[in-house]
C-alpha cells in the first residue's frame, strides 16, 4: 500500500484495523436497523464513513463517524475486510455478510482472493470452503480446498456461522451487482448494488509471498501435532 504522506500513514490505518478497528466497525452495524455495505477510513482525517447497503430511499444515507466515536472493540470482526484504498486516499472495508454473491474480475483473481482469506481467517468463527487449489491452505482446516456443486466456477465459500453463506466467484459469467473489477495497473472499480468506489491501490498477494505463508501455516500445524 502507498503512503499518502505526512501524519498518519495507510499502513497506520490499517495495523489499526486489524487491531481493533474492524471489531468497532461491526459494532456499528449492530446499531443500525439495516446491513451495512461498506466502510471508508479518510486516513488524514480518522472519519468513518459508513454506507448502508441501500442504495437509494430511505436509510441510504452516508453517516460519518468520528473514529475516537466508533463502539467499544467486543465480538468479532464478523465479515468485514479491507478492500484496499480509493482515490480520495481512504481505506476501503467491505462487508460481505451484506451480500449473497460477489465476483472479483481480474488476470489472476486469486491474488485478490488470497488477501482477502487471510484477513477473514484472522476471525475464528469464519471458515472457508473453495474449490481453487491457488487459495486453499491444506494446513488450515478453515480454509479447506473441496468440491462445490454447482458448476464450474472457481469460488470460495464464506461460512462464520451467521446465514446465509456469501459466494466469492472468479470473473463470475453472471453479471452481479456486487463486484470488483482489477485493471492490469493494479488499480480497480468495486460495485456493491447501486454504490461505487474507484480504488487506487487493491491488497493483493503474490506468488512469492503466498508461498511464504503456506510454510508458517505448515510450521504451525507441525507444531501443533507434535
Amino acid at each position: 500500500m502507498t503512503d499518502p504522506g505526512g501524519g498518519v500513514t495507510v499502513a497506520d490505518t490499517v495495523r489499526w484495523l486489524h487491531d481493533e478497528g474492524l471489531v468497532r466497525l461491526a459494532g456499528v452495524a449492530g446499531r443500525r436497523s439495516g446491513p451495512v455495505a461498506a466502510y471508508t477510513i479518510d486516513v488524514s482525517t480518522g472519519a468513518v464513513s459508513v454506507h448502508p447497503a441501500t442504495g437509494a430511499g430511505v436509510g441510504s444515507d452516508v453517516e460519518t463517524i468520528d473514529a475516537d466515536d466508533l463502539p467499544y472493540p467486543a465480538g468479532s470482526a464478523s465479515r468485514l475486510l479491507i478492500v484496499g484504498i480509493t482515490t480520495s486516499q481512504a481505506v476501503l472495508v467491505l462487508n460481505l455478510a451484506a451480500t449473497l454473491a460477489f465476483s472479483i474480475n481480474a488476470d489472476r483473481p486469486e491474488t485478490v482472493a488470497r488477501a482477502w482469506v487471510t484477513q477473514l481467517l484472522l476471525n475464528e468463527e469464519i471458515t472457508l470452503t473453495t474449490n481453487s487449489a491457488a487459495v486453499a491452505i491444506a494446513a488450515s482446516p478453515r480454509c479447506r480446498h473441496s468440491f462445490i456443486p454447482g458448476g464450474g466456477a472457481t469460488m470460495i465459500n464464506v461460512d462464520d456461522k451467521q446465514p446465509p453463506i456469501t459466494t466469492i466467484s472468479f470473473n463470475s459469467a453472471t453479471d452481479g451487482p456486487d463486484q470488483l473489477d482489477v485493471a492490469v495497473d493494479g488499480t480497480a472499480e468495486l460495485y456493491l448494488g447501486t454504490r461505487f468506489w474507484q480504488l487506487a491501490q487493491i491488497m493483493t498477494i503474490d506468488d512469492a509471498a503466498w508461498g511464504g505463508l503456506l510454510a508458517q501455516f505448515d510450521e504451525r500445524h507441525s507444531e501443533g501435532t507434535r
